[in-house]
């Protein structure tokens, strides 16, 4: 006998497993639910209508009718449509669950909704209350009762749709939806893992990336749903032998420090203490694909993982994973901070730490994955200051001399980054203690550094400067540097031979005092910088007019220079802007005053000097 519409809708709502209502399922019976929403809102009214028509129409064989009837349930479910009340949300997803339960329901008719739905579904279950638990089992029941590789598809069209509701909370459903249909695929996984694994990287990194988002719990959620996702692969790695699952293996390593950088990029007010165990249950993939501390600290299980899918085919495929090399650093730097990651680490980051402090060549290679880190704008400054604190552990004090004899240095390259990018925390850094800890972190990265590359990386460092107080503070080191090359040259057989560092160091303080650009340097902003210039050039006059050593760096056309060309134009500069600024008085002008004088007793210390060069 025919079934009518409205006969239809009612089989349609009782719960296939007796009375949830009587033993607290969250699903009420949705005939009662109905039924007192029918007064409150005509929305589930309508919706209830166009599902017993969906019914009809499909049993009937009318494919016009079945299209127009899917069109008409989908767009009565659209969250535009059914306004922003939470209770009529949860009203309406208890109707579709109820449809889809009922033992009756067309499987033609599911298989249309399953194509038009889950969007829909997962709008209305990032509501309040009850909704995302409906919303879950909804596209569970989608997942069991329909095609899983079509489901993929459908769920990752939906992850890239944008939705003006919780933008973190719809993501959250539907990655547990991604999850569960993982669990279905039978064959080919790799293949569908590609597919998945991008659309889902690509929507979290939108997702935490946007301004307007408060990186909440609602965050957290959505990074515990794409822990499913992880959960799934790591099952399917179970079922793999030899090279297969080495590759799914590496995949999911690189996916957990692709997530894990996402993590720490969370702008929660307290994100060590609310993130940390997320980050704990990723770290967990890494154990089970292999990765050790010692290959995240140094970058090898990285580059070791990338290189099993450094394929042509594979590139697009990497680039979803641009940020997993931060990862491999900050989960050791999570690690470090983190009560339930030390305890679950044990002796492991100890281990690895002691290794890379006693081996220079696995100390370089580790100072330069920190670069990724420090450079980024997207981590908060909690993140980087404890990233600073691991990279200071790694670099002890007394590090210099193994390092000294050691001519080749082939991270010349990588170490200027990493020296670059500490130098923008020791410009940016909003408070003076994380300043002057990355200020340490620079002094420390450069003693590691073989005397004989050490110099072109501070010259790269000056002439790439764009702050006058840091091109102090860096030729400061370089004097520094002089000073302690002096120390070990006098102690050597070579006590006549000027240090090979003088005369490079002399370059530095034309480029100061004798500006590319021509003219004198502009005082009233470059004091800092003139001010080191002249110290610098003060100490190796000195040095150079100590016993045997006399004469030996400044020859009589460097003394006439220095003297002719940088000292002598300096000096009217410096007295014709005190006087201006004697003649101001204001508050301004005193305090350019108190940085300018040491500038003058220091030029006329260096003019002395050479004078005296110059007579003898």
């Amino acid at each position: 006998m025919e079934v009518g519409p409205q006969k239809r809708a009612c089989r349609a709502h009782p719960h296939p497993h007796g009375s949830p209502m009587a033993s607290g399922d969250p699903f009420a019976a949705a005939g009662d639910v109905a039924a007192a929403s029918c007064s409150s809102s005509p929305t589930p009214t309508r919706l209830r209508e166009a599902l017993a028509a969906l019914s009809e129409a499909f049993e009937s064989g009318d494919t016009a009718c079945s299209d127009a009837a899917v069109a008409a349930v989908s767009g009565v479910l659209s969250p535009h449509d059914a306004g922003a009340d939470a209770l009529v949300s949860e009203q309406m997803l208890r109707e579709v669950h109820a449809f889809l339960s009922c033992p009756s329901s067309n499987q033609m008719a599911i298989d249309a909704l399953s194509l038009e739905l889950p969007k829909s579904v997962a709008e209305l279950g990032a509501r309040m209350g009850n909704c995302r638990d409906i919303a879950k089992t909804i596209l569970d029941f989608f997942a069991l009762n329909c095609n899983p590789r079509d489901m993929l598809s459908i769920l990752c069209e939906a992850l890239d749709t944008p939705v003006t509701l919780d933008g973190s909370a719809y993501l959250a459903i539907l990655l547990d939806g991604l999850a569960r249909v993982l669990t279905l695929i039978q064959r080919r996984h790799i293949e569908q893992v590609r597919v998945v694994l991008p659309a889902v990287l690509r929507v979290i990194h939108t997702a935490i990336s946007e301004p307007d988002v408060e990186h909440g719990m609602t965050a957290v959620d959505m990074f515990n749903s794409a822990l499913g996702i992880g959960s799934a692969i790591q099952e399917m790695c179970k079922t793999m032998v030899n090279h297969r699952k080495e590759e799914l293996c590496s995949i999911l390593g690189l996916y957990a420090l692709q997530i894990i950088a996402l993590v720490s990029e969370s702008t929660h007010e307290n994100i060590l203490h609310t993130c940390g165990s997320v980050v704990l249950q990723y770290s967990k993939f890494l154990t089970f694909c292999g990765f050790t501390y010692l290959g995240l600290l140094t970058g090898n299980d990285v580059a070791s993982a990338t290189n099993k899918l450094s394929k042509e085919e594979d590139e697009d495929f990497l680039d979803c994973f641009s940020f997993a090399m931060d990862g491999a650093s900050l989960v050791v730097m999570w690690t470090s901070v983190h009560d339930d990651m030390s305890k679950y680490a044990g002796a492991e980051l100890e281990s690895a730490l002691k290794r890379v402090q006693d081996d220079y060549i696995m100390k370089w290679k580790s100072i330069t994955t920190f670069r990724y880190v420090l450079s980024s704008v997207n981590y908060p400054w909690v993140i980087k200051s404890h990233s600073l604190d691991l990279l200071l552990t790694l670099v002890d004090d007394n590090c210099s001399e193994e390092t000294n004899s050691h001519v080749d240095f082939p991270y010349s390259t990588q170490f200027f980054a990493t020296l670059k990018a500490i130098e923008r925390v020791m410009i940016t850094a909003p408070d003076a203690l994380m300043r002057k800890k990355a200020f340490a972190a620079l002094k420390r990265v450069i003693s590691v550094v073989p005397s004989a590359q050490r110099f072109d990386i501070l010259q790269a460092l000056i002439t790439s400067s764009m702050f006058p107080s840091l091109t102090a503070i860096l030729l400061d080191l370089v004097k520094n540097e002089v000073l302690r090359e002096s120390r070990q040259t006098d102690r050597s057989q070579d006590a006549g031979v000027s240090p090979p560092w003088a005369s490079h160091a002399l370059e530095l303080v034309e480029l100061i005092l004798r500006p590319p650009e021509g003219g004198s340097p502009c005082l009233r902003d470059h004091s800092e910088q003139v001010l080191s210039a002249l110290n610098l050039l003060r100490l190796i006059l000195i040095l150079d007019s100590r016993g045997s050593r006399a004469a030996k760096l400044f020859q009589d056309e460097t003394i006439r220079k220095v003297h002719t060309e940088w000292l002598i134009p300096l000096r009217p500069t410096v007295a014709g802007i005190l006087s201006e600024l004697e003649k101001d008085g204001s508050k301004d002008a005193n305090q350019i005053m108190c940085l300018l004088n040491p500038v003058q007793l220091v030029l006329q210390r260096c003019t002395e000097l050479v004078e005296e060069k110059m007579k003898g």
